[in-house]
């Protein structure tokens, strides 16, 4: 039992972490675009902070409401705490904020399999 127990544990681990390579990877250019808040989440992400990370994501959503990163920061924040709803959520409003014929079929990819839990 305790290793499938850890075994679960190494898969969550790995998916956390794979979502934090991309995310420093793929976002590093939106530290020039979108300020500190958004810097400020995503240094949070590193760091394991996840609350604090979305504390920011949030405060980023207020001062740039239409900003379809934010959304798309906080959908892979969400879905790597298992927070399915939330990410879903994220997901249509990254969708009503953007005209990105890529971060679209992103969207709809993700919610498709969100949707599938």
């Amino acid at each position: 039992m305790n290793k499938k127990i850890r075994g679960n544990s190494m898969k969550i681990f790995r998916k956390i972490n794979l979502i934090i390579c991309l995310l420093i990877i793929f976002l590093n250019p939106i530290y020039l675009q979108s300020g500190k808040h958004l810097k400020n989440a995503i240094s949070a992400m590193e760091a394991g902070l996840f609350k604090e990370a979305l504390k920011q994501l949030d405060i980023a959503e207020v001062k740039e409401p239409k900003n379809a990163e934010v959304y798309k920061l906080k959908a892979l924040l969400y879905e790597a705490i298992n927070e399915n709803q939330n990410a879903i959520s994220s997901w249509n409003n990254c969708l009503i904020n953007t005209n990105d014929k890529n971060l679209i079929k992103e969207a709809k990819i993700h919610i498709d399999h969100l949707k599938g839990y």
